[in-house]
């Protein structure tokens, strides 16, 4: 394990390697945090990542004193907690939705709408690299951890982590350039509601 201190002036330096090393280093500890706070694989592991951005983005304002885990900490907590605020507004719109009238339209049975929606994801999906389409959907049609998505395809669970982000990320961009209701996409991408 490289000292903090060394660690820090190598980041402050740019040094890429560096930041492997501290991803490396301390990203169980980031996950774990952002997992107890918003209970959720996807978004803890997108923390994670956001994190080690972060840090990269910031380095020329450490200092070799900085305690490189506390500030790591932080970073992930205020991410976790932001993003657990976003989660919960997200939701109470969802809810006020399905239970306004007015909205009834984009809610009410409609296997058209389903149909179609069902449609542009299997289109968006097909277009993923065949690794990502395979973990993606091992993991949101099939129902596996991602322990067991890594076991069953030989990978490592940090591989299986990064794909079904690039994943999401994707099918965010995607749906967002679509003319889907956003009740539609929120469906298909948080289906834990």
């Amino acid at each position: 394990m490289i000292h903090q201190s060394s660690l820090l002036a190598q980041l402050m330096q740019g040094n890429e390697f560096a930041l492997k090393l501290a991803y490396d280093q301390y990203a169980d500890m980031v996950y774990q945090l952002s997992f107890n706070i918003l209970k959720q694989e996807e978004h803890a592991e997108e923390i994670v990542q956001d994190t080690f951005i972060q840090l990269w983005e910031v380095r020329n304002d450490l200092d070799k004193e900085s305690n490189l885990k506390a500030f790591l900490f932080v970073i992930a907590r205020n991410k976790s907690f932001n993003r657990l605020k976003t989660l919960k507004r997200q939701k109470q719109l969802f809810e006020k939705l399905l239970n306004t009238e007015e909205y009834t339209h984009y809610i009410s049975p409609n296997p058209l709408a389903e149909k179609e929606v069902n449609e542009l994801a299997e289109k968006i999906i097909s277009k993923l690299p065949p690794q990502q389409q395979l973990v993606f959907r091992l993991s949101r049609f099939e129902g596996l951890t991602h322990k067991e998505i890594a076991q069953t395809l030989s990978i490592s669970s940090n591989t299986v982590k990064n794909h079904l982000i690039a994943a999401l990320k994707s099918l965010r961009v995607e749906l967002q350039k679509s003319n889907f209701s956003p009740l539609y996409s929120l469906l298909l991408l948080y289906p834990l509601f």
